[in-house]
């Protein structure tokens, strides 16, 4: 296994760097006391049994050939993450064969960081990415694998193209639509020449860098994905900083594959629609398996206030069609600036939400009928919801929750650093359920809802009856800490090991004083062990 160490980070890669580090911000900057890597297994006690089974969400095997995790271009540097749902997390991530890619990195463990008589684990950005800084021309046959802390292991393998086919370059400081060809030395400058039916480009991997329009190729302004109307892979230009910027419409994406990777993605400043109906920065409706974000920065969301009385606008909305959709995979993504919800989230199986940051966020909702900034309404299964933060310097104007559910099963919440206002009208960091019944869609003791090792600052809202259906016991809540708040008791919920009340955690959303000396590791989000003597 090799990880990496000492690459330089700069521009907009060093800030998704700083947002990503767990737990390190201006006002809690990171430790100088690293300790080498040892044992990355975590004592019994101090790590969560696996609820679900680990699949593999990304990269798929079934992916066409020409998705990026199957593709490089020689001498840009590219990174995918390997995402896995389900298991006993955290994982550890090994190269069991680099094919002769030499140079290839994995981000293999989380940084161990000692504190007094405990070691501390963090992940870094890095962390279960793989990458490699200088492709070189070739195919490689890759296999990799993945091992929880109870020892399952999940294996994948697949082949790597490094070459300059399928390959589309746009640069909006110095290419042009007019002289371009979209190569590396001649590259288009907007998304215009990419348009058709069929796009000549359908297939191909889109490169950006610099300020790019998002032109739309429907009349409304909005980028259709679905059949051959435009490519499906959009990521930043390495060593570029990469803007995408809608300035009307929105990206419907319709179509199986779609990846958005290592960019800026934003409404113009002066894009501030009043429509009379929900908006988007993106729609995912059916037929939409493998969707993917990675390292995308959502700075700016015009949707609200504009759109008042449209509860569900927000920047990603998973729609509610009739089907399901398969390994979505949102890791890494940092949500700032002016906006409403992150997403409505219909109809997911074998997903993971896994360490996204929401900050220095002004979260103007357009009003209170959605419950939630990551909300995870109707028939979510098998979705692994884990170690997000939205705690740091977030404005709220209404209700809503960092996370919230109603009528999902199989689903876990763990490992999550929650913060929001509560009062009189406010729901806190989690809101849970709603008294309304799902005709066909029973909650039964085989399909669970774990919620187990969050940090939760304040208050755990329920709405209506627990789910009237539902069984007895179905909903587990396990080793949270949750800080002026309490977890009520009902038919459907079994309580064990939880924290609280107050003061448990710090303006960190770190447990404090004696409940960090008696339970850190063990109860929370901290990842944590005891210190070898």
């Amino acid at each position: 296994m090799r990880n990496r160490t000492g690459h330089a980070l700069t521009g907009f890669a060093f800030l998704l760097a700083l947002l990503a580090l767990t737990a390190c911000s201006p006002e809690n900057p990171a430790p100088d006391n690293p300790v080498p890597a040892g044992d990355w297994r975590l004592p019994e006690g101090y790590y969560e049994p696996a609820k679900m089974p680990m699949v593999l969400v990304h990269p798929r095997p079934e992916a066409p050939g020409w998705a990026y995790a199957r593709n490089a271009y020689p001498g840009l540097r590219w990174e995918i993450p390997i995402v896995v749902q389900g298991g006993a997390w955290p994982f550890r991530y090994e190269i069991a064969d680099d094919g002769g890619a030499e140079g290839l990195e994995i981000g293999g463990e989380m940084t161990r960081i000692r504190e007094g008589g405990w070691i501390l684990r963090r992940p870094t950005p890095e962390y279960g990415t793989l990458w490699w800084d200088d492709p070189k021309p070739g195919s490689y046959d890759l296999k990799l694998r993945v091992t929880d802390q109870e020892g399952s292991t999940l294996d994948l393998a697949f082949t790597l193209t490094v070459g300059t086919e399928g390959w589309v370059f746009v640069d909006a400081e110095r290419g042009s639509d007019a002289t371009g060809d979209g190569s590396l030395e001649r590259p288009f400058a907007s998304l215009q020449p990419l348009h058709g039916d069929p796009s000549p480009y359908a297939h191909q991997r889109v490169v950006l860098a610099g300020v790019v329009p998002m032109n739309g190729n429907q009349t409304n302004g909005n980028l259709r994905i679905a059949d051959d109307l435009a490519p499906r892979i959009y990521v930043g230009w390495p060593g570029r900083e990469a803007v995408l910027e809608a300035f009307e419409g929105k990206i419907n994406v319709d179509s199986p594959d779609f990846y958005l990777a290592n960019l800026e993605f934003r409404d113009r400043s002066d894009y501030a629609p009043d429509t009379g109906s929900y908006l988007h920065m993106i729609t995912v409706w059916d037929d939409t398996r493998r969707f993917t974000m990675h390292r995308v920065h959502v700075s700016r969301f015009q949707g609200v206030p504009h759109n008042v009385g449209y509860g569900n606008s927000g920047v990603i909305m998973f729609t509610n069609n009739g089907g399901q959709r398969y390994h979505v995979a949102m890791v890494g993504n940092t949500f700032s600036g002016p906006g409403g919800i992150v997403s409505s989230i219909y109809a997911l199986r074998e997903s993971v939400f896994e360490r996204n940051v929401v900050r220095d966020a002004e979260l103007n909702i357009a009003d209170g009928s959605v419950w939630g900034l990551f909300y995870f309404k109707r028939d979510n299964e098998y979705v692994s919801v884990r170690a997000n933060e939205i705690w740091q310097n977030n404005t709220w104007n209404i209700g809503q929750s960092p996370l919230a559910m109603d009528q999902s099963r199989l689903i876990e919440f763990a490992y999550n650093v929650l913060r929001a206002p509560w009062s009189s009208g406010r729901h806190g960091a989690l809101k849970l359920f709603t008294a309304t019944e799902a005709s066909g869609y029973a909650w039964t003791a085989a399909t669970p809802v774990w919620i187990y090792r969050n940090s939760l600052r304040q208050r755990v809202s329920w709405e209506g009856s627990r789910i009237a259906n539902a069984a007895d016991g179905f909903l587990r809540i396990k080793r949270n800490a949750l800080h002026e708040g309490s977890f009520e008791g009902h038919r459907t919920v079994v309580l064990e090991g939880n924290l609280e009340g107050a003061p448990l955690l710090d303006e960190r959303m770190r447990l404090t004083g004696s409940y960090r000396t008696d339970y850190l590791g063990r109860v929370g989000a901290e990842i944590a062990a005891p210190a070898p003597e």
